[in-house]
């Protein structure tokens, strides 16, 4: 259907969907540093706060990636092979999500009454090279995301799920 045509409802119920597989992808990128953390902090059992925190935080980061798209963020080289909209997008987002992120501690920081530094101490260490690491490690993990993003705008939604959920024996047939 022609993104003119459809209903209010019917957009709203789209970008419910989209907001939820974002949110999940980014809650399973999430899930899995704070489990890494705890092995190498040799932390036993599961910590509910530590899982929570990674979804809010799955949540705010999920809506700014669909408030960045609608205003055509980082939507460059359509006409390119899909590596460059794909890693350009990947680099985009996992910087703005990196800075959303320094933002964030340095606003609960200073709801608590510590300094910007103190703040940020809380992302490994709070160097400069910490936190690029961090984005670099969300840039390498926003790849697969945004590839199948840019396979999506080319082969359609209803068949690239078709592609990645149905038999390779239905495909055939149809």
């Amino acid at each position: 259907m022609n993104e003119s045509n459809r209903t209010l409802k019917q957009k709203a119920y789209h970008e419910l969907k989209e907001y939820l597989v974002i949110t999940l992808y980014l809650w399973l990128v999430f899930g899995l540093f704070v489990l890494y953390r705890s092995v190498l902090l040799s932390e036993h059992g599961f910590s509910f706060v530590a899982h929570g925190i990674a979804l809010l935080n799955a949540l705010a980061l999920g809506k700014i990636i669909l408030i960045a798209r609608a205003f055509h963020f980082a939507d460059y080289f359509t006409e390119k092979p899909l590596i460059y909209p794909t890693i350009l997008k990947s680099g985009a987002f996992a910087t703005v999500l990196g800075c959303f992120k320094v933002l964030e501690e340095a606003g609960v920081g200073w709801y608590r009454g510590k300094s910007f530094s103190e703040s940020i101490s809380e992302i490994g260490g709070g160097t400069f090279r910490t936190i690029l690491a961090l984005v670099a490690i969300l840039a390498v993990l926003l790849i697969p995301f945004f590839a199948f993003t840019e396979l999506r705008q080319i082969l359609g939604a209803d068949r690239l799920v078709r592609l990645f959920f149905t038999s390779r024996h239905h495909l055939d047939e149809s």
